[in-house]
């Protein structure tokens, strides 16, 4: 067996009491490796037959060697449905497959039981050890003992596999036989079990998917996966003797709510002070795997996961230990290429395997992550088996990865800015897709808790260089999507990573990335002392573009602190040197400036001038999201003056191209700005652009959600 019993929601007791704590591969009924082959029950209408092949059988016994049932099993409903539909199946053929200690072996006797009587033949049982540390049973053995059971003549079979399969399939012939294969390791071992007709069912369990026996010979799938946290708390306070509590759920959850997990720390509760050390301990990287082990050592989580990776081939143990490095939740294909120095075709291969051994778990959006305890388990392989200087170059490939990827990703949204340096030929992966706004952005979305990650790890190794690259090259996506805590914190880590690598012109880009991200969340005072520090180092260094960066970004934090006549006049002396520089983006970005602080000083032709002449000059300077804010701004400069057609047109254009950059916090207020002023004049364009709205705000948090729902709600009415 591969892992003890659960829980049972409704008790096999039946007084609901807790029985003794006991695996399922106790009492000697499965721990020995063998079938159960003395079980059997004398059918009342024994007689003697004979096989196809003319050989006499002895009286039918009808043999009865399912284990008990564990005595605490969680309901897990839809697993045995789908046992229920597949032995409905005249070939009943079902891979019940999962992670070590997951309950796999226990949901399939658990069923077994259930079912036994719909198999009125026999149940046959036996344990291929294919995770164990005993050598993994031969087919040979589990047929003889199988061949045992029906009293069936063994002679001049010894040690013949096909003579023992055919007469075997003989032997089930015209029955209906239940069989339960526990611990499979691979196909091999199961395939010459199988009966040869219909009317048996057989249920394998193994960690590996098997994704062979589905392939040649039909079997279903029953994946089985970590317990609900409802059972798994109820789990530990059956096995604990305890009432529940929240201490117990954040336990359960520690565990990775694995059954197995779960019962060697609930044994291990006995009070509420034993929970409170346990959390504690379990929140030590370096402890965790201890306390998962059991008083035998060979029922322990640790245990387990080694019977799983000394069967992997030398290129899955590399790849299961490397992967444990990446520091983020979960990760792609391409990332872990980097990371294992592999082609990206050979990486998948890598992930599907490990994927189906259950060591990963693939998830829906073609991302593959470790359960927790499974990762623990790989780190500590990964620090006993791999060199300091291989385990350090392995995180800077994925880190240089992704650097390259989100430099691809500034140059597509950002193209006019600066960027940081990459070296090209750092690494040879090729990047994904990244040629299209919407796509490049997607990538940094399902990407960016993990870069997040990256960005420590980078600072906690020491590799300062990437701790401040990376950072820098996301600040426009943090921009348009709006990541205020991520632009914040990482170009915090920026700066102290350029400090450490003393690159000034760093140093002064991090500072001012550092401003933006203060002053965007209204603590402009904070702003303009990052932007001051920018300005004193670029006039130390003499670096004029940095000192005429840092000088129009102070002149931003005028405005927010409510300066705005200081501010227009600094913003226009700006204007007038980015003119005599042909600056033509920084042109476009005061000339905006501008035109707000027109606005806020309740001059709104003043202000139209401004956003006229920007918007040449942004288009010249290919930056699309500048240009989409000035189509914005002109419809509510245009409205102020009264002229709501011209308005309705330029927010419909900065709709158009906010759209098409996937700018969705951008969208948003540019959809809500045209649904309003179209409510009485056009309610089927207001009503659509409303919808789309809140559509696009509901990912986003968005303060608005709820008035603009209501305004939807008032055009319906």
């Amino acid at each position: 067996m591969d892992e003890p019993p659960e829980i049972d929601h409704g008790s096999n007791g039946s007084d609901g009491s807790i029985e003794t704590d006991e695996s399922i591969e106790t009492g000697g009924s499965i721990e020995s490796g063998g079938s159960r082959e003395n079980d059997t029950e004398a059918s009342p209408v024994a007689e003697a037959r004979a096989d196809g092949a003319g050989v006499p059988l002895g009286p039918v016994d009808i043999p009865r060697q399912l284990p008990r049932a564990a005595t605490h099993f969680t309901d897990r409903v839809a697993e045995l449905a789908l046992l229920d539909e597949a032995a409905g199946r005249a070939d009943g053929l079902v891979v019940v497959s999962g992670p070590a200690g997951v309950g796999k072996s226990a949901l399939a006797v658990q069923w077994a039981r259930q079912a036994a009587d719909r198999f009125p033949d026999g149940q046959l049982y036996t344990d291929l050890r294919g995770y164990h540390s005993l050598p993994a049973q031969r087919p040979e053995e589990a047929l003889h003992s199988f061949l045992l059971a029906f009293n069936a003549p063994m002679e001049n079979l010894s040690g013949h596999l096909e003579a023992m399969e055919s007469r075997f399939r003989t032997v089930l012939h015209g029955r209906r036989v239940l069989m339960v294969i526990d611990n499979v390791r691979n196909a091999e071992q199961v395939i010459p079990l199988l009966p040869g007709s219909s009317g048996c069912c057989v249920v394998v369990t193994s960690r590996s998917e098997l994704s062979s026996l589905a392939a040649t010979h039909g079997a279903d799938r029953v994946p089985v996966r970590p317990l609900p946290q409802d059972d798994a708390v109820h789990l530990f306070s059956l096995v604990s003797r305890q009432g529940r509590t929240q201490q117990m759920a954040r336990l359960a959850e520690q565990c990775g709510r694995l059954p197995l997990a779960v019962r060697i720390v609930a044994e291990r509760s006995q009070t509420a002070a034993d929970i409170t050390d346990l959390i504690q301990t379990l929140e030590d990287p370096a402890q965790r795997m201890d306390v998962f082990v059991s008083d035998d050592e060979e029922t322990g989580v640790p245990m387990a996961l080694s019977w799983s990776y000394e069967g992997l081939s030398d290129p899955k143990a590399r790849a299961f230990r490397l992967l444990a490095l990446h520091a983020g939740p979960d990760f792609s294909p391409a990332s872990a290429a980097a990371l294992l120095n592999e082609t990206l075709e050979s990486a998948q291969r890598l992930l599907r395997s490990l994927k189906s051994d259950n060591l990963l778990e693939e998830m829906s959006d073609r991302r593959y992550r470790f359960h927790d305890l499974v990762r623990d388990y790989a780190r500590t392989r990964v620090l006993e088996k791999e060199s300091e200087a291989e385990r350090v170059a392995a995180v800077r490939r994925e880190l240089e990865y992704y650097l390259r990827c989100c430099d691809a990703v500034d140059r597509l949204i950002a193209p006019q800015r600066r960027h940081v340096p990459v070296d090209e030929n750092s690494f040879a992966l090729p990047l994904p897709d990244l040629s299209h706004p919407a796509g490049a952005l997607a990538w940094c979305d399902a990407e960016v808790v993990s870069i997040a990650a990256a960005v420590d790890q980078a600072r906690r190794g020491g590799m300062n260089d990437l701790a401040w690259k990376i950072p820098i090259s996301l600040i426009y996506y943090f921009v348009v999507r709006h990541h205020h805590t991520y632009r914040h914190d990482l170009s915090v880590v920026a700066l102290r990573a350029a400090r450490l690598c003393h690159d000034t012109s760093a140093e002064i880009w991090a500072n001012i990335c550092l401003g933006g991200a203060t002053g965007e969340v209204g603590r402009h005072t904070e702003a303009a002392e990052y932007f001051s520090a920018a300005l004193d180092l670029s006039r130390q260094t003499r670096e004029r573009e940095w000192e005429d960066i840092a000088q129009d970004n102070l002149n931003w934090t005028l405005r927010l602190a409510g300066r705005h006549e200081e501010a227009y006049a600094r913003r226009k002396e700006a204007l007038d040197r980015h003119t005599g520089e042909q600056d033509q983006r920084s042109q476009a970005i005061s000339l905006n400036e501008l035109a707000t602080l027109s606005l806020i000083l309740d001059q709104p032709e003043r202000a139209l001038e401004h956003l006229l002449a920007a918007l040449p000059l942004s288009l010249a300077a290919d930056d699309t999201l500048q240009r989409a804010a000035i189509l914005h701004q002109l419809g509510t400069t245009t409205l102020r003056l009264g002229d709501r057609e011209a308005a309705t047109d330029w927010f419909a254009q900065a709709v158009s191209l906010r759209r098409e950059s996937d700018d969705l916090p951008g969208l948003a207020d540019s959809l809500v700005e045209l649904g309003q002023l179209c409510v009485d004049t056009n309610p089927d364009t207001a009503r659509e652009a409303l919808t789309e709205a809140l559509r696009v705000m509901g990912p986003l948090g968005h303060s608005r959600t709820e008035e603009i729902r209501s305004m939807l709600e008032s055009l319906s009415s």
